[in-house]
């Protein structure tokens, strides 16, 4: 199969292209930001790593996809974390872990989880999980007893908040949009929020205040408050959403959420999973994916799990 019919790849290598384009800056402001845009790839930075080096956020997607090629088991995704953060496995360098959520080491080291609705934990490993739940015929997750407990299960390996576990659901219901046969972002975005939004006023309408402000129709149109800045996962998905919605590539959408400043990688990531899957393997940059660590490897996991039976292809 050529790689651009591999969507697996698509969303795979767009989310790890925009978390390394993100890394070197996180923690910039968006003022910062506006004066010397990103609008390459570069290198060193926030945490001193070469150019196409990708954070936590990529390592423990690639871990999560692998962890799911032996079915919905939570153990052997965990185990995959624990290879990560003990073993470097799937991260671009060998040695001690560069970045990492809070709540995440917490989980990997049997630590409590408390708080965990400060940070995006949950969110940002569930790009994978979207696929897998697809190739097993989950395509409405609101409405599907089953898909609704394996994501909240998974998502609460390290985030057991309802926040991250809504965040998860809108980001997740997206990307099956897409895979099912949407060819528009936009709308696969406001598809999700729609379904999410019905389903949260009637079972859980404390919890979806959170999110309310995801329903304004012209949320693509309110001026970018300081949310960008901020770690929760509401904030973080408001930013991922506002950048979607405002883009119609890959490109353009990367360097906007990126461009944010705060936290600069996630965004990035996150953006880049929906974006490289929305606009395909051909919308990214030539130049981006030389320069992406371990790349190769990254596309050679990516056909080990649909080898597995446990995500789609597309013949």
């Amino acid at each position: 199969m050529a790689i651009t019919d591999t969507r697996l790849v698509h969303g795979v290598i767009g989310f790890a292209i925009g978390d390394a384009l993100g890394l070197p800056v996180k923690g910039q402001t968006r003022a910062q930001l506006t004066e010397k845009p990103i609008d390459k790839m570069t290198g060193y930075g926030t945490f001193d790593q070469p150019a196409g080096n990708y954070s936590d956020e990529t390592s423990l997607v690639i871990a999560s996809m692998m962890g799911l090629t032996q079915g919905f088991d939570l153990a052997a995704v965990k185990s995959a974390y624990q290879q990560w953060y003990t073993d470097s496995e799937y991260a671009p360098y060998q040695g001690p872990v560069v970045d990492i959520w809070p709540a995440t080491k917490n989980a990997l080291t049997d630590q409590p989880l408390a708080d965990t609705q400060n940070d995006p934990g949950g969110l940002t490993r569930v790009l994978p999980l979207a696929y897998f739940l697809f190739k097993e015929g989950h395509t409405d997750l609101v409405n599907d007893p089953q898909a609704l407990t394996q994501l909240s299960d998974f998502v609460s390996l390290t985030n057991p908040d309802k926040d991250n576990i809504i965040a998860g659901v809108i980001y997740a219901q997206a990307i099956i949009n897409l895979l099912n046969g949407q060819t528009d972002l936009h709308v696969a975005l406001r598809d999700s929020i729609e379904s999410a939004a019905k389903y949260y006023t009637q079972n859980d309408a404390a919890a979806w205040q959170n999110f309310a402000r995801l329903t304004n129709p012209q949320f693509a149109e309110l001026p970018v408050a300081d949310y960008h800045a901020a770690s929760d996962p509401v904030s973080i998905l408001e930013a991922v959403i506002w950048s979607a919605l405002n883009t119609d590539n890959y490109k353009d959408a990367l360097l906007t959420a990126v461009n944010l400043g705060g936290n600069t990688d996630t965004l990035g990531a996150l953006v880049g999973g929906l974006a490289g899957l929305a606009y395909g393997y051909q919308s990214l940059p030539h130049k981006w994916c030389l320069v992406l660590a371990k790349y190769s490897e990254i596309v050679d996991l990516c056909r080990q799990a649909e080898a597995s039976g446990y995500f789609p292809k597309y013949d």
